[in-house]
C-alpha cells in the first residue's frame, strides 16, 4: 500500500509541474517576414528587428500628401500627437490614401482626421487597452481602422516588437488606397 501512495503522490506532483509549466510559457512570437516596406515616422523611430522594413524619420515640413506618396505607411509617435492633430494636417490623413498608425495612443484616429478636435480634447476609447491604432482612407467614401493591444496588456520590448510585426502584416495586406477625388 505504501508504494501505491508514493506512486499517486509522484503522479500528482508530475501533473502539477506539467500544468504549471504549460500555463506559464509565453507564446512564440513570429517576426514579420513579408515584402519590403518603407515607413515614414513622425516622431521617434521605434526599435524593430525586421530588416526588410525601412523606417525613415520625417519632419512636419515633409508631412504632406505629396511627400508621403513614396511610403507604404506612416507611424505617428506620442511626442508628435498634439502637433499632428492640428487642423492643417487633417487633409493629409484623408487624402494620402496610405495607412497611418498612432503608436501609444488610445484615442483612435478622430483627433487627427477631425480638424475641429484637438488631441488633448479627444476622449480615450473606453474599456480598452490599445497600444496603437491604425487608419486608412481608401477613398472619400471608405475608411478602415485597426486597434492593436499588447500580449496580456504587458508593456515590454518583446510584446511591442510582436505588435509591430502585426502592424507590418496589416500594411502588406492593405495597400495604398485610390487617389480618386
Amino acid at each position: 500500500m505504501g508504494k501505491y501512495k508514493l506512486l499517486v503522490k509522484l503522479f500528482l506532483l508530475l501533473s502539477l509541474m506539467l500544468l504549471t509549466v504549460g500555463c506559464s510559457s509565453k507564446p512564440d512570437f513570429e517576426l514579420y517576414e513579408g515584402k519590403n516596406l518603407s515607413i515614414a515616422v513622425l516622431g521617434t523611430e521605434p526599435k524593430i528587428e525586421e530588416e526588410q522594413v525601412n523606417l525613415q524619420e520625417i519632419s512636419f515640413e515633409e508631412f504632406t500628401t505629396e511627400e508621403l506618396r513614396k511610403y507604404d505607411a506612416v507611424f505617428v509617435t506620442k511626442e508628435s500627437f498634439s502637433k499632428a492633430a492640428e487642423s492643417q494636417y487633417a487633409s493629409t490623413y484623408l487624402d494620402s490614401h496610405i495607412p497611418f498608425f498612432f503608436i501609444e495612443s488610445n484615442r483612435g484616429a478622430y483627433p487627427f482626421i477631425d480638424a475641429e478636435l484637438a488631441y488633448e480634447d479627444a476622449r480615450e476609447m473606453p474599456h480598452t487597452k490599445y497600444y496603437a491604432n491604425g487608419f486608412l482612407a481608401i477613398s472619400k467614401e471608405e475608411q478602415k481602422t485597426w486597434n492593436y493591444g499588447l500580449y496580456n496588456d504587458e508593456v515590454n520590448e518583446e510584446n511591442i516588437k510582436e505588435m509591430f510585426s502585426r502592424i507590418f502584416e496589416t500594411i502588406e495586406t492593405n495597400p495604398k488606397g485610390s487617389d480618386d477625388s
